[in-house]
């Protein structure tokens, strides 16, 4: 019976090893790094490799976003590019100009792929020249956290967090606290200096005053009127006391450390915040201007230009597939899946988390993404010499004038637009 059962066991082992060996495998690149929790989105893709669908395997690589960017123009020009490539949609036209990213309009089709019910705005961003070039899978804006005990023992009430400035403002100061030194102990808000929460703030409050990042004549809008109070709001959280960076105090994990009681930041914090035990409330990110806004992506799939077009369907399936289990990768990594089938997963609607996701739901309808242009990765570099970021935080150091850091701010980005 022993030498029975171990004939089937080795044949069932020696049936997976050539199930494995005989995988078509699907390579993919992607950006979900950090915040974004790699880890958990490789559960998704071992649950894609487990099940082996039509035979094919993912094969994934995680780079930071940068990283990415270059890495898949550099791969795209030796003939070697990932097969399909997961970023954010502001980023798709210029990979498109650059001759990476392969329309699938007739993929789409044939692979049975259905984008009814996704929001018309995201479904237009994935379009150039009128063709499919990336599909959807999500939308991630930035709101409000905030702790819930801290709120409460600053006399406020956590089931009505503020939804304008004058009442943000109003918790903030409520709970920043000094000790007998007039040293903070407590800050009412996290906001780091510069860098990407910096970079959407401003965003935010740039379109909230009722301006954009890009004038008529296609360069840079950011010394308007509204560029100017959306800056100066931000210098004036810095010297007011009552955010983590404003004292001198360097704390940019003060909302984790609950040394301050409320940041502004998107869905991916929720599950970490969780995690780590926060009584967390979330809302939608109050009206700072004159109207309701936030800063928003949205992370999706495209396939880029291979040598040959033999693995084209298998990567469309491959996107298809992963378009609707979203809901798992949407709750572990933090972000609102835009195809109703994954939002009616149960895995979604039922999860312990949905509460604190709602408000992200509700705050769609006010997301404003950056412009899709051409130069995306280099106008909105997430780090190093951007213009955008590095006069952000010169003037919320005090290093330039609002004005002065508009205005660098400007000749910085319309160099980076008008260079050949």
């Amino acid at each position: 019976m022993r030498k029975v059962l171990s004939v089937v066991l080795l044949a069932l082992l020696l049936s997976g090893a050539a199930t494995a060996q005989d995988a078509t495998p699907v390579t993919l690149m992607h950006g979900w790094t950090g915040a974004d929790n790699t880890e958990m989105l490789n559960t998704v893709f071992d649950r894609f490799n487990m099940d082996n669908p039509d035979g094919l395997v993912i094969e994934p690589t995680a780079l930071g976003w940068d990283d990415l960017f270059t890495q898949l123009t550099l791969t795209a020009a030796t003939g070697n590019p990932p097969d399909v490539v997961m970023f954010h949609n502001t980023e798709v036209t210029e990979f498109v100009r650059k001759g990476v990213l392969l329309p699938v309009d007739d993929l789409m089709a044939e692979a049975g792929v259905d984008l009814t019910g996704v929001p018309e705005n995201v479904i237009e961003l994935s379009k150039i020249d009128g063709q499919f070039y990336c599909l959807p899978g999500d939308l991630h804006p930035m709101n409000l956290y905030y702790n819930r005990d801290l709120v409460e023992a600053a006399g406020l009430d956590p089931d009505s967090p503020p939804t304008t400035g004058e009442e943000f403002m109003a918790w903030a100061e409520a709970m920043t606290i000094t000790d007998d030194d007039g040293m903070v102990t407590q800050y009412g808000l996290d906001q780091p200096l510069g860098g990407s929460l910096g970079r959407w703030f401003f965003h935010t409050l740039l379109y909230q005053f009722g301006g954009s990042w890009l004038g008529d004549d296609g360069l840079s809008a950011v010394d308007s009127e509204a560029a100017h109070q959306a800056l100066q709001y931000l210098v004036d959280l810095q010297t007011s006391g009552v955010s983590s960076m404003g004292s001198g105090v360097g704390d940019i994990s003060a909302f984790q450390n609950e040394r301050a009681g409320m940041v502004l930041v998107g869905p991916w914090m929720v599950n970490s915040y969780i995690r780590e035990g926060k009584n967390l409330g979330t809302a939608v990110m109050p009206t700072f201007g004159s109207m309701p806004a936030t800063w928003t992506n949205t992370h999706c799939l495209a396939l880029t230009v291979q040598e040959s077009d033999a693995n084209y369907l298998n990567s469309m399936k491959v996107v298809k597939w992963f378009l609707e289990n979203y809901a798992e990768p949407g709750i572990k990594v933090g972000i609102v899946p835009v195809l109703p089938v994954a939002l009616a997963d149960p895995f979604w609607t039922d999860h312990e988390f949905a509460q604190y996701y709602a408000p992200f739901v509700e705050s769609l309808s006010i997301a404003v993404m950056e412009p899709a242009i051409e130069k995306y990765t280099s106008v909105f570099a997430f780090g190093g010499q951007s213009p955008i970021l590095r006069n952000i935080e010169a003037a919320q150091a005090g290093d330039k004038s609002v004005e002065e850091a508009l205005a660098d701010m400007k000749a910085g980005i319309d160099e980076l637009l008008l260079d050949e």
